[in-house]
């Protein structure tokens, strides 16, 4: 830590405390960087990973509506420890994916014109990762992030611990033994630098569902323990012998039978399997994990069949389009109104002149949001009436065109005209060769074949 910051942090006014001031930063060609960054001034304390009950998830509750000295560890050191749970990870990954599976661009709202400049900026690595902090957000509570670079195209940034932050005060507190220490993050001096995502709901979706991902975690625990002690039969062994070395040899030969089933014990000795009577053991546990199963899902994505083995085609279509168009695209507008209200701004005090006012960040979903089939007879519809660029159906659709086709109708005359040309000739020397065929039938309307048909 630095001794200006040092300095700052012991500096208490009525057990207020005045914010860090930014240094003077470089030009945007040289690159800006953050220097009183703080995310150097975080003190590294212990998390709590022991087995988790509700009364944990109550306390941590309670700390964070504490009136005068909010904290929130408690909170994020639980969510951290119930990120492990498989059924979590998965839905997390498809709603992520679902959302982030759409492209993107900035447009210029009056113009209409789009700002490739200002969309590659955002086509990197470090937007994509922004990108997913911000579904985290809103999957698991409020992030911090604290930008340290700014070098063209090549943007850093840091995430602070949620640990430390206590969003209710916008404060964030270096080490949480000292409550008097303080960081303002929303102050004049950090709002440069710093953004933060889902401010409101610091508590993220994953509170609705956190008794489940408890009970699911200890009910697998437990029936792990079940499986441990009943799922292999107890072996039990009588002799008449109470002899202390014949009963310690008999003790081994046990041991050693639980592992390879073959045992040598003293004369006398009777070996008896008690096989565990525990038909319901598996509807206990198993049906319990299920019903938390189905909860941690539906919340999360709106559906437990998406990714089951056991759902059928039907009911999987259903829901897959639940999430793809009402669930990501309600992600993808709240991602829509933090880049536009947050990112953007911040981007353009940071020296990115080429980002004007009027450009807005927009997701391109026209074509997520009917089927391709269905997209193709509209624009066939409208090609019917008006020329559509060919460049444009070439990409939109991925058919490379060449040029355009001849019509039938052209072909049709094409390739007529010759076989007209040899039936003339044919009629003519037939005509040559008879000429008396005409006056025989004089009274007759002549017959007329229609060769063009």
């Amino acid at each position: 830590m630095r001794k200006n910051t040092n300095r700052i942090l012991n500096n208490r006014n009525k057990g207020g405390f005045s914010p860090v001031a930014k240094t003077d930063t470089l030009p945007l060609k040289s690159g800006k960087r953050n220097a009183d960054a703080i995310i150097m001034q975080i003190a590294k304390s212990y998390k709590d990973r022991s087995r988790k009950e509700i009364q944990s998830w109550r306390l941590a509750l309670t700390a964070i509506e504490h009136i005068e000295t909010p904290r929130y560890n408690r909170y994020f050191d639980l969510v951290d420890d119930l990120k492990t749970d498989g059924t979590l990870l998965k839905n997390v990954i498809l709603r992520k994916t679902a959302t982030l599976s759409v492209g993107f661009q900035i447009r210029n709202e009056k113009t209409g014109d789009i700002n490739e400049e200002a969309t590659k900026l955002l086509n990197q690595k470090w937007f994509y990762r922004y990108l997913n902090l911000e579904l985290d957000a809103i999957l698991f509570g409020t992030k911090l992030i604290e930008f340290s670079e700014f070098n063209d195209k090549k943007i850093k940034f840091s995430v602070l611990p949620s640990r430390n932050l206590v969003p209710s005060q916008k404060r964030i507190y270096p080490d949480l033994s000292k409550d008097k220490i303080f960081i303002e993050y929303d102050s004049d001096q950090n709002k440069p630098w710093i953004i933060e995502l889902n401010q409101d709901d610091p508590l993220g979706l994953i509170n609705n569902i956190i008794p489940n991902l408890i009970w699911k975690r200890n009910v697998a625990q437990s029936w792990a323990e079940f499986c441990e002690k009943f799922g292999m039969p107890m072996i039990s062994a009588t002799t008449n012998n109470s002899n202390s070395t014949h009963i310690d040899n008999v003790e081994k030969q046990l041991l050693a039978l639980a592992e390879a089933s073959v045992g040598v014990f003293p004369e006398g000795t009777t070996i008896k399997f008690d096989e565990a009577n525990r038909t319901d053991a598996y509807n206990v546990y198993s049906k319990f994990i299920e019903y938390n199963t189905t909860e941690i899902s539906g919340v999360l994505v709106g559906s437990n069949t998406i990714g089951s083995n056991e759902a059928n085609r039907s009911n999987t279509e259903v829901h897959e389009r639940s999430l793809d168009f009402k669930i990501s695209q309600s992600d993808r507008k709240n991602i829509g109104f933090n880049i536009n209200d947050e990112l953007l701004p911040l981007l353009q005090i940071q020296g990115y002149s080429y980002i004007s006012d009027d450009d807005i960040f927009e997701w391109i979903e026209s074509k997520e949001e009917i089927d391709l089939t269905k997209f193709w007879e509209i624009v066939k519809g409208i090609m019917e009436e008006f020329d559509v660029d060919e460049e444009w159906v070439s990409k939109t659709f991925n058919v490379p065109i060449t040029g355009k086709k001849q019509t039938q109708s052209n072909n049709q005359i094409v390739a007529s005209a010759p076989i007209m040309e040899a039936i003339l000739k044919l009629i003519k020397n037939e005509a040559i060769q008879n000429p008396e065929q005409k006056d025989n039938h004089s009274g007759d309307k002549p017959w007329k074949r229609d060769y063009l048909s």
